[in-house]
């Protein structure tokens, strides 16, 4: 997938572009849809499949106290646009110089001049231009192109949107985020370096730097990390620290690699989590906690053996 940040870096004409727009951050099953339907449309026509998405988010840019995280960082979120076949995807910095465009004027100088769509997907919420302005109706009664609105997505009854699925990570819902994201919850992130605590304990540690996403509640985790094109499985911590009252309140990522010794500093990691081990806790001392640790990876390599059976 070819990945182009701004319009004004469009210096080339696609042949019969059918792309869908949106911010899809998550890239959930409903916005899974939507930029399935333009794959699908544009191979049919033996077109181009493209996405057009926005960054920042438009509320962090025109209500900023009313936005505090994303789903899925900006590189995540291409990663995942990838994996559902599109041939291009274009970032549009989103400001406020840009949110004061018209919905026409979006239409105008992006969708037909830039692009020359053939054909819009976007879902039946999607809104555009100043003042959200810019509704599907405006999108249709454009002549030089193709509108196509996708319902939103339900599942056991529950309209599947970005907001709901920031609420399940913080509640920690592994189930139901599979079912509405269609894949485990996930994070990607970079491996920085840590105080080797976990070293120091005889349980070497990837620090993960922390992005603007929302993160599951604290505790021990069953996962698979991804990196250098394999995956292991592993155990990850989520948490403060309590037990060392001198971490205590910053809260630290930290993935252990079950049967691995070699240097992750610097990689890029993805982490798919599968299963809650416990809590967070405090331990009355290094030795209670070691013991724990060691408790915790045993039950990680049992539930692994169940799952992944050799």
């Amino acid at each position: 997938m070819k990945v182009i940040y701004g319009t004004g870096r469009l210096d080339k004409i696609y042949p019969r572009v059918v792309a869908a727009i949106g911010v899809f951050d998550a890239i959930h099953r409903g916005h899974q849809k939507v930029i399935g339907r333009a794959v699908t449309e544009a191979r049919r026509i033996k077109g181009t499949s493209v996405v057009i998405t926005f960054y920042p988010h438009p509320v962090s840019i025109l209500r900023p106290k009313q936005f505090f995280a994303y789903v899925v960082s900006l590189e995540h979120r291409l990663r995942l646009i990838k994996e559902c076949g599109v041939d291009v995807c274009v970032v549009v910095p989103f400001t406020k110089r840009f949110a004061a465009m018209s919905a026409e004027g979006f239409v105008r100088n992006v969708l037909v001049k830039k692009l020359c769509v053939k054909k819009v997907i976007v879902g039946e919420d999607f809104c555009f231009g100043h003042d959200r302005a810019g509704s599907f109706d405006v999108l249709k009664g454009v002549s030089c192109f193709s509108s196509e609105k996708i319902s939103i997505y339900n599942l056991n009854n529950i309209n599947i949107k970005t907001k709901k699925i920031k609420e399940l990570v913080l509640a920690g819902d592994l189930k139901l985020l599979k079912k509405f994201l269609g894949r485990d919850y996930s994070i990607l992130s970079e491996v920085e370096s840590g105080e080797a605590h976990g070293r120091r304990l005889g349980f070497p540690t990837a620090n993960l730097k922390q992005e603007n996403v929302v993160i599951l509640p604290s505790g021990i985790y069953c996962v698979r990390a991804q990196f250098d094109d394999q995956e292991r499985n592993g155990v990850f911590y989520i948490g403060t620290r309590p037990t060392f009252r001198k971490f205590q309140g910053k809260r630290v990522l930290e993935l252990h690699v079950l049967d691995y010794q070699g240097n992750l500093y610097g990689k890029r990691i993805l982490v798919k989590f599968l299963k809650k081990i416990r809590d967070d806790r405090c331990f009355s001392g290094e030795k209670d906690l070691v013991a724990r640790i060691r408790q915790d990876i045993a039950t990680a390599r049992k539930f692994f053996q169940k799952i992944l059976p050799r």
